[in-house]
């Protein structure tokens, strides 16, 4: 065992997320980034070594300004972690469907929030704001060996109507038609902190309920899942008391009817606060899953 005094002192934070890999979007937001924000706020360190999640690092980018990163290579993290050879923190994620805690995802987005300059977020009583996520094939970096998860985006699912979904919302409010990926993270954000009405296919691209303004709406394309994954969403929308509905896929690349998509638009948007889902699971193990989590 490595003698304290030999140690290097610098922190190095350790994500411990549910499953998946944090260079992959979904369990990089909930099993890193989040109880990482979330950690450098209560403790007031801005020096420390994070893991290099390749795709995912421009996040860092919000964490709080001045931060001082030291970006680590995976194989070099595990040894350090096997061998005591460095100060650590290791931070449990936030990725798991079932443990969704509203008090903690509300700290979490309003720091961020903050610090792309949004200080308040409420739906807007004008003309409605729709944002319809579009997925493109996988970047290089998830079709290169050195990428731990191999593809992403189209790859896995897609809406090859995604285009025509979007032209039928027009007449219900201001359309836009992204690929979040492609975007800079605090324009990610600030674009969702302004959306009425989100409508994406089951994907990484849902986690942006977590900026959407009290209000909002998601409309959810679901394929075939399996069971641990097919609520992820609904738990997300139901912790942050947002609107949300789903429109069943046949597979991973069918088209969606886009008059189905528009009928079930205009409902939520005329009935705000009509469609939130509770949580799965039974009480009291429901309650108790959502219990905050130690550092």
């Amino acid at each position: 065992m490595v003698r304290k005094r030999w140690r290097i002192k610098k922190t190095m934070v350790v994500p411990a997320q549910w499953n998946g890999s944090v260079e992959h979007f979904y369990h990089f937001f909930f099993g890193y980034f989040m109880p990482l924000v979330l950690w450098q706020e209560k403790t007031g360190i801005s020096d420390f070594a994070v893991r290099n999640c390749g795709p995912m690092n421009p996040w860092f980018e919000l964490l709080r300004e001045n931060s001082e990163l030291e970006f680590m290579p995976p194989g070099v993290m595990l040894q350090r972690v096997l061998t005591r050879r460095q100060e650590m923190q290791i931070l449990r994620g936030w990725d798991d469907p079932l443990r969704f805690h509203r008090k903690s995802l509300e700290i979490f987005s309003t720091t961020v929030l903050n610090r792309v300059g949004i200080d308040s977020r409420s739906a807007n009583s004008g003309q409605k704001r729709i944002t319809v996520l579009d997925r493109t094939p996988s970047p290089a970096f998830f079709l290169a060996s050195k990428s731990e998860v191999h593809a992403s985006g189209a790859d896995w699912r897609s809406m090859p109507n995604t285009e025509r979904i979007a032209d039928a919302l027009k007449d219900l409010g201001s359309v836009t038609l992204v690929d979040a990926a492609a975007m800079s993270p605090a324009d990610q954000v600030r674009l969702f902190a302004r959306t009425d009405l989100l409508v994406a296919q089951h994907g990484a691209g849902l986690s942006n309920i977590v900026w959407l303004p009290t209000g909002a709406a998601v409309i959810e394309i679901k394929p075939p899942l399996a069971p641990v994954i097919n609520e992820i969403f609904a738990n997300l929308a139901a912790s942050r008391a947002i609107d949300h509905a789903s429109i069943d896929q046949d597979d991973e690349h069918a088209e969606v009817n886009p008059q189905l998509v528009h009928e079930i638009a205009v409902a939520l948007l005329s009935s705000a606060g009509d469609s939130i889902p509770t949580a799965s699971g039974k009480l009291p193990i429901r309650l108790i899953r959502q219990l905050p989590r130690r550092l």
